[in-house]
């Protein structure tokens, strides 16, 4: 037996297919989610994002409200969460359009500012739609050079398998642009620049680097 023989248990191989049980539940509960028309229950996503934000869940679920007999696999993204207006008593009229941007990007690390909430509902259509079968806020950080990582919003695994990396922003900058391609040159997954396209949809730019 040579050195590189690869040894699998017989718990990860089932009708000839090779794969953890975990990833066959995932992938089987997706396929029965997608075939469902029954709505699903979004209140432990939205108690999430609500901490996240330090928004009252009664008042963030009063900005989420689909009607009874509306399926979530059929929802288009809403506008009416990211576009709430929240209070922020520590908000002057003063600060400009770029400085609250800034002050949204200097959040604690793991907290979610609107932009990305919105999009954690986006993700949470898809996966309860079979699209995807994990996404995660801020969970893998990459090494781009000494001293110098990058985190990138949303790491997602397609209902292909595929590991995606999703960067949202309310407003694209050029440094934070560079910064995702130089991650997409070093590491062979495919990046997406995401930005706000109106109320109700997302402007998606693939910054996958070509040489992969």
């Amino acid at each position: 037996m040579s050195k590189g023989t690869i040894r699998l248990p017989e718990s990860a191989i089932a009708d000839g297919r090779v794969g953890t049980a975990r990833i066959r539940e995932q992938i089987a509960g997706a396929a029965a989610r997608l075939n469902s028309a029954d709505a699903t229950p979004m209140d432990a996503t939205l108690r999430m994002i609500a901490g996240n934000l330090g928004i009252p869940y009664d008042q963030m679920k009063a900005a989420w409200s689909p009607t009874d007999n509306e399926s979530l696999s059929a929802l288009k993204l809403r506008g009416d969460l990211a576009n709430a207006r929240w209070v922020n008593p520590e908000r002057t009229p003063a600060e400009s359009p770029i400085e609250r941007m800034q002050q949204l990007g200097r959040l604690p690390r793991g907290k979610m500012n609107k932009t990305e909430a919105a999009y954690a509902l986006q993700l949470e259509a898809e996966l309860q739609a079979g699209q995807i079968l994990w996404y995660r806020f801020e969970a893998i950080k990459l090494r781009l050079a000494d001293n110098t990582f990058i985190t990138i919003d949303f790491p997602v695994i397609t209902a292909a398998g595929q590991l995606e990396f999703r960067e949202v922003k309310g407003r694209w900058t050029d440094d934070a642009r560079a910064k995702t391609k130089i991650a997409a040159a070093q590491y062979p997954f495919r990046f997406l620049a995401i930005q706000r396209d109106g109320r109700h949809g997302w402007r998606i730019e693939d910054l996958t680097s070509r040489s992969w």
